[in-house]
């Protein structure tokens, strides 16, 4: 059974979780393919409601499983009503819409074949909306211990009450509903969650500064991270030089956007490079266009925390600039990305909030991966990337070019020479790159370019740190073991006892007022305090050595240094997370500190990797000591098996068994050790896998005895596994090699066994099987067996293989044992042999018999031959 467990579904294209179950349903098809024909699998749906159309996709999907084809569904479909035609419908669309998402639009006799292999084979459970779950009580106790923190004032159970009403509310909208999401919105409704920051740090946090735009002076500016300009000799200078207009697609839109804010929320985004002027036009745009509204910069103690409290403690009012420069840095950390994404979305969404302008900015290959929803490799981020593509789709975006053209320079003449840094600027800035030259873009480069040595080193420790996930600050602990790597030999031996300090120093040292390569962070007096100094790499250099250093490798120093002094579990996780990508195994320090920081998939891929590089010891050594699970350990025990390694092999998929119920190693070895030609040592295994209730095992040790002549062992498994662990394969194989050696009756009591312990669709779906390979002897052992039991579609095929033989009243008797049994295509399909062999009275009337029976085609075959109005 395939199943799909929706809390609501609506019958409706525009509804994702429908879209989403019909989707699953045709990679079922591609996935099993005659299979699914074959009644060898099924197709489930659990859902609560909307009830209506769930009880009528159910009805639907009963006539489909009656019909031989797609034609003959086509054929009742417009006698059962207009919700069955609207569902089907409904149902047809979806699986077109499906089947064109990877290729051209699919013929519509492949969409209608494709939506009936899917009805008939769907079965649909529809659980009562005002029942509690069987599973409350456990769920409530998981609620308990996992979830809620100790000092909540909300119980389980009223926890467990907003949750399904939430589960309501979102079930039948589109998009992505994940844990983070989740986790906001009951954080929301005061629910105090395990893992949420600690009382303390939530009222530091809470102590944001709201301004009036119109108040704010020039120099709160650089308040809000807007570049200052170099200083030049003479006379002093505003802390800003005057503003130079940008185009009409830039300076008139981003205006338009910010002054429309008033008539509703909005995003705004402004994308570009390093020090173009985003952050500049985006203050100027405010200024001009918000003079009267208050304006909010989240910064302490960090961006995404500090934004998360002005969500949740309603400091953003009506008339509220959200001002979120370098954007990234909110929408794109891994812990916060869903849940600040679904806390502005709410904000932009929800009138009764509004208007607010949220205000943005952020580098272009930031903002494709934005828009793109996909982080490489990446799947603890990528869990919450719904809502953040759901917030992408909200944004209106202005591009910000990287220069000034010719034109905008000759109109902005007597701005330019009214101030000297903007005339220097001009004269030599190259290609009218005018905000990058007054950050002093070009100086830092320089510097970049022209460090040697340590310096280099510590730079390039720094930038390698940033592109693999390091957050923006840099312990010095952190920059003084990374650099180790970068210095070369000849430098190390000529370096002095104090060079890591003399040459940070130097690269500190600012150029005309302006930040050196790195620059000091001062922590506010509220925000936790470091055991050491934290420095930040300049923003122009960090997104140039994306590009300038994307195909260097870290140097392995990199990985020491994450694992002994990342600043936050974050970090560590990030940088274990780039080690991964670039398949390093010498870093087994940064991985164990990775899942101690909560990131265990890591030491996963590391175990895997021990693994290949047969380093077994050491494997197992980290999958006991970290509780990886009986999977870790079933695939140990494979590895260990081809290679050589019987007994440890045994012993591990023994203890895989143990820990998690796990049986791949086990199942691997025995299969192994047959390919060896090692049928003593494989039937060992699988000896003891059958004791523990393994069918795959029970299924060979069967075949195994039954084949050495031990009938009564064989038997005795058969047995054991179908009364103590509900498998009948055993017995069916059993049951198969009986008839194959000639021994009908003893194989007609083992089917008679198995239909008795409830097993009949196995033995249809399995009689099917072996009449499609022509096996009609064994199919009709088991067909006979499933319709003593009446089993409809067994009585059905029974009906027909005696009116082939000649059986008539017999076969006559069976069709209606099976229109009693609700299969009334069985005397309709008797009738219809019987009117190609020319009893056209015998075929009307057992074509009477399934029309009140229920048989649509029966009563169709009625009205076109004029018996039945």
């Amino acid at each position: 059974m395939e199943r799909q467990v929706k809390r609501t579904l609506e019958v409706a294209p525009s509804s994702d979780p429908w879209r989403k179950t019909i989707r699953q349903c045709v990679q079922s098809l591609e996935s099993f393919g005659k299979e699914i024909d074959a009644d060898q699998h099924r197709l489930g749906v659990t859902a609560s409601g909307p009830s209506h159309g769930l009880e009528v996709l159910r009805s639907l999907a009963a006539y489909a499983a009656a019909q031989k084809g797609v034609d003959d569904l086509l054929r009742i479909l417009p006698g059962l009503g207009q919700e069955h035609r609207r569902v089907w419908k409904h149902l047809a669309d979806t699986v077109r819409d499906v089947l064109a998402e990877g290729e051209a639009a699919p013929e519509q006799e492949l969409v209608e074949l494709s939506a009936f292999r899917i009805a008939r084979r769907l079965v649909v459970q529809i659980e009562p909306t005002e029942q509690a779950s069987p599973r409350y009580s456990y769920l409530c106790a998981a609620l308990n211990d996992r979830v809620l923190a100790a000092d909540t004032r909300h119980d389980a159970a009223v926890v467990y009450r907003m949750i399904e009403a939430m589960a309501q509310e979102w079930g039948p909208r589109a998009g992505v509903i994940d844990a983070a999401m989740l986790r906001t919105a009951l954080r929301a409704r005061g629910v105090a969650l395990r893992g949420d920051p600690p009382a303390s740090l939530q009222r530091a946090g809470a102590s944001h500064r709201v301004h009036v735009v119109g108040e704010l002076e020039p120099t709160d500016a650089l308040r809000f991270e807007v570049h200052p300009a170099f200083e030049m000799g003479g006379a002093p200078h505003a802390v800003l030089p005057p503003y130079i207009a940008r185009s009409a697609s830039v300076d008139n839109e981003l205006r338009r956007e910010v002054a429309e804010a008033a008539d509703g929320s909005r995003l705004v985004m402004v994308v570009g490079g390093s020090s173009t002027g985003k952050t500049r036009s985006c203050w100027e745009a405010v200024r001009a266009e918000l003079p009267n509204w208050k304006i909010v910069h989240p910064l302490a103690p960090d961006r995404p925390t500090a934004l998360l409290h002005a969500l949740q403690e309603d400091v953003l009012q009506p008339r509220t600039v959200l001002w979120l420069n370098e954007a990234n840095l909110y929408l794109l950390v891994k812990d916060h990305a869903a849940q600040v994404s679904a806390g502005l979305q709410d904000l932009l969404t929800n009138q009764q909030r509004g208007p607010v302008l949220v205000l943005g900015t952020m580098w272009p290959s930031f903002w494709e991966k934005l828009t793109e929803c996909s982080v490489e490799d990446d799947d603890h981020l990528a869990s919450g990337m719904g809502a953040v593509g759901q917030l992408a789709d909200l944004a209106v975006t202005v591009r910000m070019p990287a220069a000034f053209s010719a034109q905008e320079l000759v109109r902005a003449e007597a701005v330019v020479n009214s101030d000297p840094r903007l005339t220097l600027a001009r004269t030599r800035a190259a290609s009218g790159r005018i905000a990058q030259f007054l950050a002093g873009a070009p100086h830092l480069w320089r510097r970049y370019e022209q460090s040697e040595g340590a310096a280099c080193a510590i730079l390039h420790a720094a930038m390698d740190a940033r592109r693999c996930g390091h957050g923006p600050l840099l312990s010095e602990s952190f920059l003084r073991v990374a650099c180790e790597g970068y210095v070369d030999d000849s430098t190390w031996h000529s370096l002095e006892e104090d060079w890591f300090a003399s040459h940070l120093a130097k690269l500190l040292r600012p150029h005309r007022q302006l930040p050196g390569p790195l620059m000091r962070h001062r922590p506010r007096p509220y925000e936790p305090p470091t055991d050491s100094p934290l420095y930040q790499l300049a923003d122009f250099l960090d997104e140039k050595s994306r590009a300038t250093r994307e195909k260097e490798h870290p140097a392995p120093s990199l990985w020491a240094a994450a694992a002994a002094h990342s600043r936050t579990d974050a970090d560590t996780r990030e940088l274990a997370q780039a080690a991964r990508r670039l398949g390093v195994v010498s870093c087994e320090q940064l991985y164990l500190k990775a899942a101690e920081c909560g990131d265990v998939s890591v030491l996963r891929w590391f175990t895997r990797r021990l693994i290949d590089l047969r380093r077994f010891e050491r494997a197992e050594q980290i999958i006991e000591g970290h509780c990886l699970g009986g999977f870790l350990l079933g695939e140990l025990s494979a590895a260990l098996g081809l290679a050589g390694h019987y007994k440890e092999a045994e012993r591990l998929a023994r203890r895989a068994y143990e820990v998690s119920g796990n049986r791949n190693g086990q199942r691997s070895l025995a299969h192994h050790l047959l390919t060896l030609g090692m049928r003593h040592s494989a039937a060992r295994i699988y000896s003891w896998a059958a004791d523990t209730g393994d069918p795959v095992a029970a299924h060979w040790l069967t075949a195994y005895h039954e084949a050495h002549g031990d009938r009564i062992a064989a038997e005795r498994l058969a047995h054991t596994a179908l009364t103590e662990y509900g498998s009948p394969s055993a017995a069916l194989a059993l049951a198969q090699l009986r008839v194959t050696a000639g021994a009908s009756d003893d194989a007609q009591r083992l089917c008679r066994r198995i239909a008795g312990h409830g097993h009949t669709d196995a033995l249809v779906a399995f009689a099917r099987e072996r009449s499609n390979h022509r096996d009609y002897p064994t199919a009709t052992c088991f067909y006979s067996a499933a319709a003593a039991a009446k089993h409809p579609k067994a009585l059905e095929w029974m009906s027909w293989h005696r009116e082939g033989q000649g059986h008539h009243q017999h076969a006559e008797d069976l069709a209606h044992a099976a229109a009693a049994a609700g299969n009334s295509h069985a005397l309709h399909g008797l009738a219809q042999l019987r009117f190609f062999n020319g009893d056209i009275h015998d075929a009307e009337r057992l074509n009477h018999a399934a029309a009140l029976a229920g048989s649509a085609s029966a009563r169709e075959w009625l009205i076109r031959r004029g018996l039945q109005r």
